[in-house]
């Protein structure tokens, strides 16, 4: 059996790990979601409504974090979306919309 020289090795396992970069990126640009799938996401998970506030932060160099408060009759809601379009967070309740977050 041939033995591998330490140089190609390196240069193995330097192929590996750009490889699952590359697929990284790749599997990252397909299920990564836009601010429209968002927002119809928030509006789903209220049952439609009014987007009062809508905020879009960037989390790395390809996924963002989507915020929206919704007022849908006498309810609101509170909803915060990962770039992969699975709730964050979702608080909800009645009446005004508190001025200050927990």
């Amino acid at each position: 059996m041939k033995k591998l020289s330490l140089k190609s090795i390196s240069a193995i396992i330097a192929a590996i790990i750009i490889l699952f970069l590359i697929m990284s990126s790749i599997c990252i640009m397909v299920f990564r979601i836009d601010s429209t799938e968002a927002r119809n996401k928030a509006l789903e998970q209220s049952g439609g409504g009014e987007i009062i506030s809508e905020q879009i932060e960037s989390e790395d160099l390809f996924l963002n974090e989507y915020s929206y408060i919704i007022i849908n009759g006498d309810n609101w809601y509170d909803i915060e979306i990962n770039g992969f379009g699975q709730i964050k967070e979702f608080k909800q309740g009645t009446g005004n919309y508190p001025l200050y977050k927990d």
